[in-house]
């Protein structure tokens, strides 16, 4: 999985990409210009502990996620494609989009509009995002356009009406996440990296004094936030990233002085799962137990493929325990001897932590 910070100068995009990830990126660089932070992140998961207590693995591999930090968006920077290329081509590819919108307020970080304003700010960086994808849209449609007037095809027929559908909706201002298409369509689309198709986490940065006194409730922004799958949380970047910098037993404490129940990176990835769809499924075998992310619905042989294309075409049966059945019984061992291992075929649907061994044979 891979999340792409954006946010306007000053934001604290990079000071929560430090909290997030535990790096010390130069912060208050605002330059269009600069090169993406970048920093992979290890999935916190309690579940994968346990069953590193239960199998004693030389090797306990938790999934992984990606954080790209790019400059921030300035108002009008999609008029300039030069400038626009910098940073928007970093975060075509990836997964979701982190907006940091910024609450806090202070009189050394100045803000560029000149004032404190998170629903403005939502507006102007989500306007950019829109310009950003029409610029793309209105030119892949004008080639297409030229295609189906010089050498008409049913194919290039049906993509220029996707992208004429893509370039009406932008320009109503509607993202295209909340748009239909087929599967036949999102195949087409996704070469593109349409930003206004990637679902959105909000993350609205606060001072320190206002953890225990919010300025805004999470109902101020409805009808701000797009699209429609979106959500916004509460975060003070500065804090986070303090606590990010200490050692993990000094953690707990500190946290608690500020009634923080958990770290930013675990609820910024829990929310990040759920706005992907994303479940979490287990494997042991020999030396390792590994954590494995895939969409929900997914089968038994797609998610053998997530770990091998072998194990997908040699697919013969997934061997599956629920995770709570397997942590209540202990072992794999008293799992069998309980009957508690259920035998699958390849359209069985994977589960929330469900701990999987695959039988296959190329």
């Amino acid at each position: 999985m891979r999340i792409g910070i954006i946010g306007l100068p000053q934001s604290g995009k990079t000071t929560i990409f430090n909290a997030l990830t535990e790096s010390q990126a130069k912060t208050g660089d605002y330059s269009g210009v600069k090169d993406p932070n970048r920093a992979v992140v290890k999935v916190p998961d309690q579940r994968l502990d346990v069953l590193a207590e239960m199998f004693n693995p030389e090797r306990l591999i938790p999934a992984e996620v990606e954080y790209i930090d790019v400059a921030g968006l300035t108002r009008g920077a999609s008029d300039d494609e030069k400038s626009e290329a910098a940073y928007i081509a970093a975060i075509r590819q990836v997964d979701e989009l982190l907006q940091v919108v910024r609450s806090f307020e202070s009189e050394t970080v100045f803000h560029p509009e000149g004032s404190v304003d998170p629903k403005r700010d939502i507006q102007t960086v989500n306007t950019e995002l829109i310009l950003a994808d029409l610029v793309l849209a209105d030119k892949s449609a004008g080639k297409l356009e030229h295609q189906v007037k010089v050498a008409k095809t049913d194919e290039t027929v049906r993509h220029f009406e996707i992208l004429k559908k893509c370039k009406e909706a932008l320009e109503e201002e509607t993202f295209i996440a909340d748009l239909e298409f087929s599967e036949e369509e999102l195949k087409f689309l996704a070469g593109f990296g349409l930003l206004t198709q990637k679902p959105m986490l909000y993350l609205l940065n606060m001072g320190e004094e206002e953890i225990k006194k919010p300025k805004y409730e999470k109902e101020d922004f409805a009808g701000f936030l797009k699209p429609s799958r979106s959500c916004l949380v509460p975060i003070c970047g500065e804090l986070e990233m303090e606590i990010s910098q200490l050692e993990e037993a000094d953690r707990p404490l500190f946290m608690e002085d500020y009634g923080l129940e958990r770290s930013a990176t675990e609820e910024v990835i829990q929310e990040s799962y759920s706005l992907l769809g994303l479940i979490s499924f287990f494997t042991y075998a020999g030396p390792e137990v590994r954590a494995w992310t895939v969409k929900e619905g997914t089968s038994a042989v797609k998610a053998a493929g997530q770990i091998h294309s072998d194990m997908e075409r040699g697919f013969i049966k997934a061997e599956v325990i629920p995770f709570e059945t397997l942590k209540e019984l202990g072992s794999i061992q008293k799992a069998k001897e309980k009957g508690a291992l259920e035998l699958h075929g390849k359209d069985y649907v994977i589960k929330d932590g469900d701990v999987v061994m695959f039988r296959f044979n190329v």
